[in-house]
């Protein structure tokens, strides 16, 4: 009897050591969590959540950032001595049989928290019945997973695999739906209550069955208590605690950003954790003013806009399409209209200007002609259908005349153009240069909102292009296009000195500066702004997402006024940028814009790149019989020159009206600016101003131009559209210091 009770031992201990052995565990596949896509902005904040492969809400997370209570109560309420056994606990096995014998039925169970990792990391996973059999395996695979794991590591995987009722898993989830806060904020009777589900999710379902689940956590909080996990105190304080009436839904922010990196990133896992560039706090503010903005178009226009952080060329805030609401299903405001290709109209000039400043064969002051030419068989027009004739480079792109842009683009090149482009991140600008022909900077082509804000960008960031940045632990090339210098002036050219009320004008202040370029489609299909700091790159588009016209999408008007909203809200301390070391400042013909010559009769001051701008002398003031006379280069058509010829002997001669030519002026005590008024007469088009040679400022021909003026003499003078002139001396005075001959104001 006694042999053969030995010969079933050994057998019987024969079979468990080759059942041990031929039992394996991988601990890499345990620590594998199939769990939601969770996208977290630059700050570490949650802010959209995707369901699991399995459709399950679950947002796997380190111990450490489950806070204090929610361990300490699972390991108390679940497993007693999880921090002493090796997987098996022999002592609450051994109760569990003697328990199930004395009833007759099994009334308790003998697992840990580790073999209870093992049944949903790996039973669950493969399908198994619960049978004695399965049972067993798990308790062997607890034992080599406790070899492999530390407890701390297989505690993690515990909380973050646990059912809490429905689709929920994990501790995360489960704190974010049922209590809308994160596991690391629950407090004591809610880290109660979710331990507790996990005897029945859904038997202690706070939000199905609040009776049972309230027993069920004071039962948790007497057994913390008895434990000393707890004192008296705070277990009668969480007794006390509310249950939630309500399930939080889990953050479903900046879908269309969402969508940006998945489809950016489409050889990822199905769930991933996201670091992503995003600021909630400017995606908020975005997304606060876009809705704001939607008040003032009808129901099938919306827009689409994205904020940039030129330091790092970070994507901070994106918004596809201002109408898009997850819970109404209409189709077109689904549409990430900023990932649409959609015609920029012109607000792409400013890339031929900087590669014809770039090469030094423009600056700033460079007269254009805004006349008719020939363009495909048609004349290009500008937005209001009038020509201006003579314009300087500055005119020209701040007012965006198209004659003059494709002006500029023959003479800089369109294959340099567009390889320009094509590198600052234009990607939808494939086919060749002789393919897209002057319309290239007119809005012949396809852009979108992202690729727009990628090259301007590159402008802002005074000619260093980065790919945009949507993930924080990615590092991006960089590579300078063009120079600093060439930017700077193209930047100083876009200055947004656009005509606002007194209100806005109040509101955003006279330090703020910031430059613009708006856009509009041809058939009014889409209205787009760009606009830049130092600090920040905001683009805005308009338009309906299926491209039917509206007569309201027109850049300056739709687009523009949301734009600078946008960066002003988003970059409120914006300075502007500090002067190149290669920028230098010096005399030109207030006409051409060359370097003067002894028949140039009036002088300006203007920006050129020292050692690249081309110092070829003015050659529009020439003799002829005996007489300096204007010399209009090609471009200027005959009818433009025998136009202005019978115009300036219609009109009278420029002269100027204020200040009045050798008068004293007596600053008044409490104006420390010691502002001057002028005003012109006879004026042809817009009137330039300058101080003693400087460049001032301008004006309309019947507007007064205020402008401060210092101590003592100076020359004031006029420029106007054609090219004429007109001066006069004046003295300016502090009371006390100096009396006057002639008292004026």
């Amino acid at each position: 009897m006694k042999k053969t009770f030995l010969t079933v031992a050994a057998l019987a201990l024969t079979a468990a050591a080759v059942l041990f052995l031929a039992i394996d565990i991988n601990p890499d596949r345990v620590r594998v969590i199939y769990g939601s896509t969770a996208f977290y902005d630059a700050n570490g904040k949650l802010f959209h959540v995707r369901l699991s492969p399995d459709s399950e809400w679950q947002i796997p997370i380190k111990l450490e950032d489950m806070g204090t209570w929610l361990p300490a109560v699972a390991v108390g309420a679940e497993d007693g001595r999880f921090y002493w056994h090796f997987g098996i606990d022999f002592i609450a096995m051994a109760r569990a049989v003697a328990l199930d014998l004395f009833r007759g039925r099994v009334v308790s169970g003998a697992s840990t928290i580790t073999s209870q990792v093992v049944r949903m990391a790996v039973s669950e996973r493969e399908g198994r019945k619960r049978t004695p059999l399965t049972k067993v395996r798990e308790f062997i695979m607890a034992v080599k997973l406790e070899l492999s794991m530390t407890k701390p590591e297989i505690l993690e995987t515990y909380l973050n695999l646990a059912p809490f009722g429905g689709n929920i898993r994990g501790v995360q989830a489960a704190s974010l739906i049922y209590f809308g806060k994160s596991a690391s904020q629950i407090s004591r009777g809610e880290a109660c209550l979710l331990i507790g589900m996990l005897k029945s999710p859904t038997l202690y379902r706070p939000d199905l069955r609040p009776s049972s689940a309230r027993k069920r956590r004071d039962d948790i909080i007497e057994l913390m208590e008895r434990k000393k996990i707890f004192t008296h105190d705070e277990a009668r304080r969480a007794k006390l605690e509310e249950l939630p009436r309500r399930k939080f839904e889990l953050p479903q922010r900046a879908y269309h950003y969402a969508e940006l990196i998945l489809s950016s990133n489409p050889d990822l896992a199905p769930s991933q954790k996201f670091q992503t560039t995003l600021n909630l706090e400017a995606q908020t503010k975005l997304e606060g003013i876009l809705r704001t903005s939607l008040n003032d178009f009808p129901s099938d226009i919306t827009l689409a806009a994205g904020v940039v952080d030129n330091k790092t060329a970070d994507l901070v805030a994106w918004v596809g399409n201002a109408r898009f609401n997850y819970r109404q299903n209409v189709a077109s405001n689904w549409v990430d209209c900023g990932r649409s290709p959609r015609s920029p109209g012109s607000t792409l000039k400013p890339f031929a200007y900087l590669c014809a400043i770039d090469a030094g064969d423009m600056t700033p002051s460079t007269l254009l002609a805004d006349t008719s030419m020939a363009f495909s068989g048609r004349a290009p027009r500008n937005f209001d259908l009038q020509y201006r004739g003579a314009v300087s480079a500055r005119v020209a792109l701040s007012e965006s005349l198209n004659a003059p842009a494709v002006r500029v683009l023959r003479a800089a090149g369109p294959d340099k153009i567009l390889s320009l482009m094509r590198e600052a991140g234009l990607r939808h600008l494939t086919q060749p240069a002789n393919y897209y022909g002057d319309s290239l900077i007119l809005g012949g082509c396809d852009v979108t909102v992202l690729e727009e804000l990628e090259a301007f960008t590159s402008l802002a960031s005074l000619g260093v292009h980065r790919p945009l940045r949507f993930l924080n632990d990615t590092v991006q090339p960089s590579e300078r296009l063009v120079s600093s210098e060439a930017c700077w002036l193209v930047s100083d050219m876009l200055r947004y000195n656009g005509e606002l009320s007194l209100f806005a004008r109040g509101t955003l202040g006279r330090q703020w500066r910031m430059a613009l370029k708006t856009g509009t489609s041809y058939g009014l299909r889409d209205a787009w702004a760009s606009a830049w700091t130092p600090d920040y790159t905001v683009v805005v588009w308009a338009g309906n997402p299926d491209g039917t016209s509206w007569n309201g999408l027109v850049g300056a008007r739709a687009s523009a006024p949301v734009a600078v909203k946008i960066l002003r809200i988003i970059s409120p301390k914006s300075s502007w940028y500090d002067q190149p070391e290669n920028l230098i400042s010096r005399k030109v013909c207030s006409l051409s814009g060359k370097p003067p010559t002894a028949l140039c009769p009036s002088l300006k001051m203007e920006w050129a790149i020292d050692g690249v701008t081309k110092t070829f002398p003015c050659d529009m003031h020439v003799v002829k019989e005996g007489q300096t006379v204007v010399n209009l280069r090609a471009g200027f058509n005959e009818q433009i020159r025998h136009s202005n010829l019978s115009l300036r002997r219609a009109r009278p001669e420029l002269a100027i009206a204020s200040p009045i030519q050798g008068a004293s002026y007596f600053a008044a005590p409490f104006d420390n600016e010691r502002r001057i008024p002028m005003k012109s007469e006879g004026a042809a088009d817009r009137v330039w101003w300058y101080l003693d040679g400087n460049y001032i400022g301008s004006s309309l021909p019947d507007k007064t131009f205020f402008h401060a003026v210092p101590d003592g003499e100076h020359v004031i003078s006029a420029v106007d559209g054609e090219g004429r002139t007109s001066f006069v001396n004046i003295k300016v005075f502090t009371p006390g210091k100096r009396e006057p001959s002639e008292l004026l104001f």
